[in-house]
């Protein structure tokens, strides 16, 4: 990104926007709260969308030097999927349908204290010093569940779920 300081800026922004809704914090060095794993990111450009132009991707299957990525040691937990074509039947069936899209789904569902350290990522405390030393580098950890993630299926679903069967429909 040297060669590009306007995709850096707008990454930048993407990451600050993430910190200010509570997606991601801070890391404090000394706050552990239990394993730690970084994850590797990178920007993905669509300059033809109207919305968002960039989009970071957290990529939980790289590996480390000679261990596990993260999606090795993760439960994927079972497909709650419905079939579709079951779903499509059943939604022409009725004479009223409900239709919903949750914005930034994967997002909305929220990590355990003691599950965050596990999807740390590292950026530069100010991109317009493009400097990697210490003092230049501040360490994030997502809130909530990054898309990516071999169980963000999953959680997903199971969330949906849980709050659906919450209502006598």
């Amino acid at each position: 990104m040297k060669n590009k300081p306007e995709l850096s800026q707008t990454y930048d922004r993407v990451i600050k926007d993430q910190l200010s809704k509570g997606v991601t914090e801070e890391v404090k060095h000394q706050q552990v709260d239990g394993l730690i794993h970084y994850l590797s990111h990178h920007g993905v450009v669509t300059p033809q969308k109207t919305t968002t132009k960039l989009r970071i991707v957290y990529d939980a299957s790289a590996k480390t030097r000679n261990k596990k990525c993260l999606n090795e040691c993760l439960y994927r937990g079972p497909v709650m999927l419905q079939d579709l074509c079951g779903m499509l039947m059943r939604f022409r069936m009725q004479p009223i349908a409900i239709v919903a899209d949750i914005e930034k789904a994967f997002l909305q569902v929220g990590l355990q204290v003691v599950q965050r350290d596990t999807t740390r990522f590292v950026w530069l405390k100010d991109c317009a010093y493009p400097k990697l030393n210490e003092q230049n580098i501040q360490e994030y950890r997502f809130c909530r569940v990054p898309f990516g993630v071999a169980s963000s299926l999953f959680l997903l679903g199971a969330t949906v779920d849980f709050h659906l069967k919450s209502y006598n429909i």
